[in-house]
């Protein structure tokens, strides 16, 4: 399997496959059954940071260093095309959900959105004004972009114009790592080097409750599908369900 740090995962629709990528510069297909890898990996010419499935599970886009996003097909695992766009190295990717767009993130605090089909047409980009932005996320209806960075904040973007929306979101007090949408797309949640997971109103920007704390940084993080339930792992070694 990898051989570096897995750093990005996502299922495949409809079936029993997941596909990660890694610091090892690959992209790997696996059964979800059997927890064998599907054929051959996928190879990058540097460190893989960022993955994402189209709608329809057909093709994966993968990100990282070197700043060009890779296509490649499920079916086959081969090559398919490269989309240029970032000067930068890519750090964070998402596909709108109803699969017609895609967004990606870079080391200089620039969003590209673009086209989701073949040619990965730019429709505009976004820069953001932040150092690093480390995530990005769509709202239910494609709408609205989501941002998290180095600086601290969450931003809400039109996806349509590119336009800022409101004001930063402001709370945390260190790198935010990523951030997860709720199943009724009325929360946004955040995970922070500060230790904490914190609630966000997707309309307003306004926090939520109170900040979720760990002993260390936290990073990944997902809602359960009814959303009562809040998943986040820590650089303490925890998996923390709320």
């Amino acid at each position: 399997g990898h051989e570096e740090w897995i750093c990005g995962i996502a299922f495949i629709p409809e079936g029993n496959q997941v596909v990660t990528c890694s610091w090892d510069k690959t992209v790997r297909l696996w059964d979800t059954t059997t927890g064998e890898e599907g054929g051959e990996p996928m190879q990058h010419d540097a460190i893989v940071r960022c993955l994402a499935v189209t709608k329809d599970g057909k093709r994966v886009v993968s990100g990282g260093d070197g700043g060009k996003l890779k296509v490649w097909e499920v079916e086959t695992l081969k090559f398919v095309e490269g989309w240029e766009g970032h000067k930068w190295d890519i750090t964070a990717l998402a596909i709108s959900p109803d699969g017609e767009f895609a967004a990606s993130a870079d080391y200089k605090g620039r969003i590209v959105i673009r086209e989701a089909k073949s040619g990965g047409e730019i429709r505009h980009s976004i820069k953001t004004n932040s150092w690093i932005v480390t995530s990005v996320l769509w709202s239910l209806d494609g709408s609205h972009l989501f941002s998290g960075s180095s600086d601290c904040t969450i931003r809400k973007w039109d996806s349509d114009t590119g336009d800022p929306v409101g004001e930063p979101w402001q709370g945390h007090t260190s790198t935010i790592d990523s951030l997860a949408l709720s199943p009724d797309g009325t929360r946004i949640a955040s995970a922070s080097y500060d230790k904490t997971v914190r609630f966000w109103d997707t309309y307003s920007g306004s926090q939520v409750g109170e900040p979720l704390e760990h002993t260390q940084e936290v990073r990944p993080l997902a809602f359960s599908p009814s959303g009562e339930f809040i998943a986040s792992g820590s650089l303490d070694n925890t998996l923390s369900i709320w």
